[in-house]
């Protein structure tokens, strides 16, 4: 049985596409041919294992993966397989471009063309559906601002096509208008989840696909159909899959091609999938009846199965390589192969409209200049993904506007009416203390959407990498997204406490409050970017809020600061939301001025601190669009967990802790 699936025309380079001999992370030191890989020196610096060392910042090197030289051929799905530590996921970022920080790189990747990666993790947003998401990648992609005569929302896609790439990925009709889901709704399983991630990745239609792990956790079935489909993307093309697997069932085993197997950062063998048999059994050891052929070849060259038994297999397989020896094990034929049992189903991916006149050149998604003229366009579709976000998904504004409409009630009946008799030394402290709570809690409340901003964060991170955007078109929306949601939100406050509190002028209440949860969501941004997982996010969100709290003049007066604190008093934005709110609720009262006077802001401006508080959310906003822009986030992160002392590689975004 053969599907076929209706993708769009050839998509626009993104910063994973490279020129034949480039790779942006190694350096090249040779050349080589199309598809072959070439690696002098992986090498990882560490901190020391012991508090000493730490102490100290010890940094040792260790080495990943050793020199080798290895070929990925065209139309074909390579496995790159070992147990664990032993250098698959270096080698595979290391082909892909984009190794970690923390390695040092020196090799030569020849795989031209456009190039795609998969991480393990699946990120979505959870208020699509399979049919919508296809359909908003394909307006992301489509809008690239590449033509002066396309439209912004000028689809390539029809509903035909969606629902033929949707068969190819075997996701089920009565499954397709549901949503993707979280921890507060149900929608797709993770299979589902998985498939169509992969079937938005192939949208920009990659020369090499690169996926970590695709059926990590996955059911038998599940992985298979994942599998087909890469069979059916790479199959009579010359577009590469290569992947990385731990324990692939026989299905799944069955599909793959060519195979790099690693024992302790060693290609021990690379080549087809086909001859692994004869170059095990030709060194005496070949795969015993009814056992699983990669778990024998795994034991083997790893040593767990015979520990007294040493060879150097990486010498071993070169020495069988040269001599081109093809010879059959006496000990027993080969397996008869799955297939001859079960015939597996390949989807045929086709991709109409093909021009392979593109560009083949990387273009830097570090240069502000290019993401502002590139991806101009895009904005409009990221506009209202986030609108989207921002009314249906309950982290962001639900939850937020549920707490703060509640707390808002709950206030308005403890304060209802409160009389304003500014002689009366309880009603002048009641007042201060319901500003202050107004000027500092409603802010601190934003550590409750860095769990949701962090999941964003990786899905932006995996839509960058693969070429979608520039990171400053993703911080330029989601900051111009946050201004409704901060007037929602201050104005379901203000209507609540001005009316049932009696407070004055509650326009310029509405307003002093929308800039300072204006300017709150901005610090929350900035955290969610420099954070390396959100948990310290929200730890050092707080302990900016308490340190701004204990600043903006409520608790002790800027006069009675010590001596080498007093510059700290116009640092926190708290400070002008707090001394705004006083004396628009005080100023105008003869007695009322006494009170001003007594907190030290009688000579406040209303009009210039709001000034102050837009411009404090500007450069915030501003500064989060130059950390994106720049990619300097590593730093900061390092920062932090060396603050923190927390490893990095500890550290991964996750769905599962909320």
């Amino acid at each position: 049985m053969s599907t076929k699936v209706s993708i769009p025309q050839q998509r626009r380079s993104g910063p994973l596409t490279t020129a034949a001999s480039e790779s942006p992370t190694p350096t090249h030191t040779e050349d080589a041919g199309e598809g072959s890989i070439t690696l002098t020196k992986c090498e990882a610096t560490v901190s020391g294992t012991t508090f000493a060392h730490k102490l100290r910042r010890v940094k040792k090197k260790t080495t990943l993966l050793h020199p080798t030289h290895v070929d990925i051929p065209a139309g074909s799905i390579t496995a790159i397989l070992g147990t664990a530590e032993s250098g698959k996921s270096t080698l595979l970022k290391f082909m892909a471009g984009c190794v970690d920080k923390n390695l040092e790189c020196v090799g030569v990747v020849n795989l031209p063309g456009r190039r795609s990666y998969l991480p393990e993790e699946t990120y979505l947003h959870r208020f699509y559906t399979p049919r919508t998401y296809i359909k908003h990648y394909d307006r992301l992609l489509s809008s690239d601002g590449s033509s002066s005569t396309s439209s912004v929302f000028s689809n390539n896609m029809n509903d035909q096509d969606v629902e033929r790439l949707l068969d190819s990925l075997r996701i089920d009709h009565d499954r397709r208008d549901t949503i993707v889901g979280d921890a507060f709704h149900r929608g797709l399983s993770l299979g589902e989840r998985r498939r169509l991630e992969l079937g938005l990745l192939v949208l920009s239609v990659p020369d090499t696909l690169f996926c970590e792990n695709p059926v990590e956790g996955l059911d038998s079935a599940t992985s298979l159909h994942i599998m087909e489909f890469l069979k059916g993307y790479c199959s009579n093309s010359s577009r590469r899959v290569i992947i990385t697997l731990n324990r692939p069932s026989l299905f799944v085993w069955n599909l793959i091609d060519n195979v790099i197997l690693l024992s302790r950062g060693h290609v021990v063998y690379e080549g087809s999938r086909g001859e692994m048999e004869a170059f095990f059994a030709h060194h005496k050891m070949p795969t015993p009846a009814r056992f699983s052929q990669l778990e024998h070849y795994l034991a083997v060259v790893n040593n767990f199965r015979r520990p007294a038994v040493s060879v150097d297999w990486e010498v071993s397989f070169r020495k069988w390589q040269q001599e081109k020896i093809r010879e059959k094990s006496d000990n027993g034929a080969v397996p008869i192969d799955i297939e001859d049992c079960f015939q597996t189903s390949i989807p045929t991916v086709l991709i109409p409209n093909m021009e392979p006149a593109y560009a083949n050149t990387r273009t830097e998604g570090t240069k502000c200049v290019t993401s502002f003229t590139c991806c101009s366009h895009k904005y409009p579709e990221l506009v209202r993904r986030y609108i989207l976000q921002m009314l249906l998904n309950p982290g962001i504004l639900q939850i937020r506007l549920a707490m703060y409409t509640s707390l808002a009630l709950f206030l308005g009946a403890l304060f209802f009416n409160l009389k304003k008799d500014y002689e009366d030394y309880q009603a002048i402290n009641s007042h201060a203390a319901l500003l202050f709570y107004s000027s500092s809690f409603y802010i601190f409340m934003v550590c409750a959407t860095l769990p949701f901003l962090s999941i964003d964060l990786q899905i932006r991170n995996k839509e960058v990498l693969n070429g979608f955007y520039r990171p400053v078109t993703h911080q330029l929306s989601v900051a111009l997204c946050t201004v409704p949601a901060c007037l929602i939100l201050a104005l379901a406050i203000s209507v609540i406490q001005v009316n049932m509190v009696g407070l004055q002028n509650g326009i310029q209440f509405f307003s002093i409050l929308t800039l300072a949860l204006w300017c709150a969501d901005a610090l929350a941004f900035f955290v969610s970017l420099c954070a390396p997982h959100f948990v310290i996010g929200i730890v050092v969100c707080a302990g900016i809020c308490g340190f701004f709290m204990a600043l903006e003049g409520f608790m002790l007066v800027p006069s009675k600061f010590p001596p080498w604190l007093r510059w700290t008093y116009p640092v926190p934005f708290h400070t002008y939301v707090f001394r705004s709110l006083m004396f628009n609720e005080f100023a105008g009262d003869p007695f009322g001025s006494k009170v001003l006077h007594s907190y030290e802001i009688e000579d406040t401006s209303v009009g210039h601190d709001m000034i102050v508080l837009f411009c404090y959310g500007l450069v915030r906003n501003s500064y989060c669009i130059t950390l994106s822009c720049s990619h300097d986030t590593n730093h900061l992160l390092t920062t932090f967990t060396s603050a923190f002392g927390v490893d990095p590689a500890l550290l991964k975004y996750g769905e599962n802790f909320i």
